[in-house]
């Protein structure tokens, strides 16, 4: 049986299309997933100032360590267009690659691997 349908007040069908930089479009997709909404959904209710559910812990960790990468493979990017310019490398790489390893380390651990060596 199908749903029944909606009264037309209560179909969705006007639009508003933000621009965003990609930045903001992750930080909203990364907050609308840890409460686990869409992303139409979580701007609707923070836009109209509805009750949002309560992050579940290992979401908002996920949230965090995928906002963290992002950043990572941001900087990573720019350095790597950067040396394809011809350019020399800039001197934070290593520390950057630090911070990746580091990372990618911190979310092992925090997945529970037992394993030894890199995770592919």
């Amino acid at each position: 049986m199908a749903r029944p349908k909606k009264q037309p007040e209560d179909l969705r069908e006007e639009r508003i299309n933000p621009r965003l930089t990609m930045a903001e479009r992750i930080l909203i997709e990364q907050n609308a997933a840890a409460l686990s909404l869409t992303a139409s959904e979580y701007m609707r209710r923070r836009a109209l100032s509805h009750r949002m559910p309560a992050p579940r812990p290992e979401q908002r960790n996920l949230a965090r360590a995928v906002a963290e990468l992002n950043r990572l493979g941001v900087n990573l990017n720019q350095i790597a267009r950067h040396m394809n310019a011809g350019r020399a490398p800039p001197p934070h790489l290593s520390t950057l690659l630090e911070r990746i390893d580091a990372t990618i380390a911190s979310l092992i651990d925090d997945a529970g691997h037992s394993g030894q060596g890199p995770v592919v």
